[in-house]
């Protein structure tokens, strides 16, 4: 197994898939013990929210996370968070056993976060948000990126073991943010800023028609240009001071794309 799996085998005491857990606790192997344990763990109102940002080439680059927490954690164990890169439709090798030559789903190929995750260290007042962030590298060659996903998710890392909430996503384009097979129109430039609001981790990245170029300016309320870059590629951007900003686009052909932008601690 890979770090990860390897880390997640250790963190809940088994040797090998497939083994499933739900909040820590092992899971009859039928479609209606997973039903009904899913549909317990539905009922329960999540006070954990994501703003999940990825920014890069596609040989890897870096994931921006924000993790709101609307209350007090009921529990005083450590919180960490784990985020992977999932790779589908991969073709297993004589590595995996009685699996040799099948076609595997939601294999770890990267953790931006690390294999062991990162402390959530919330001690209030609430809502309180935590920026981490962390690096990552791909292979595209080995790596396609229509076949790549993203599953981050909140847990206690003790204890009950209690997942605290959990998101899923196609990993964006690394290049352009686009998600899946989004695309533009080719007549209309596009201005994207993710997350928003923000703690003060920003991605900024543009769609251009074609032979146009442009510029990108960040501006505080009083008009003051924090921030200039082409915008010719994904840029990622920190701004220390909580406020109201505004991101403007202005094209060589004189169109202007203006998006406001709150930076919220």
């Amino acid at each position: 197994a890979n770090s990860f799996c390897s880390g997640r085998f250790s963190f809940y005491g088994v040797t090998a898939t497939p083994t499933v857990k739900i909040d820590g606790s092992a899971a009859s192997y039928n479609p209606s013990a997973y039903a009904s344990a899913i549909n317990a763990r539905l009922a329960v109102p999540a006070y954990i929210d994501f703003d999940i940002n990825f920014v890069g080439d596609a040989s890897g680059g870096m994931a921006y996370y924000s993790i709101t927490a609307e209350q007090e954690p009921a529990q005083s164990y450590t919180i960490k968070v784990w985020s992977a890169i999932l790779e589908d439709h991969e073709v297993a090798n004589s590595s995996w056993g009685g699996y040799n030559g099948q076609e595997m789903m939601w294999i770890p190929v990267a953790y931006p976060l690390g294999s062991q995750g990162k402390i959530l260290n919330f001690t209030g007042p609430y809502p309180q948000t935590i920026s981490v962030a962390g690096s990552y590298t791909l292979n595209p060659a080995l790596h396609p990126f229509s076949n790549l996903n993203v599953a981050t998710f909140v847990q206690y890392s003790s204890g009950t073991r209690e997942v605290l909430n959990a998101n899923f996503m196609d990993l964006p384009d690394s290049a352009t943010g686009i998600y899946g097979d989004e695309t533009s129109s080719g007549s209309v430039a596009v201005l994207n800023v993710a997350p928003n609001p923000s703690t003060g981790y920003l991605s900024i990245n543009c769609l251009l028609p074609a032979e146009e170029t442009g510029t990108v300016q960040v501006f505080d309320i009083t008009g003051r240009v924090v921030e200039s870059f082409p915008a010719d590629a994904a840029v990622s951007a920190f701004i220390e001071e909580s406020g109201v900003y505004f991101v403007q686009l202005t094209t060589s052909t004189g169109e202007i794309i203006k998006r406001r932008l709150s930076i919220i601690r």
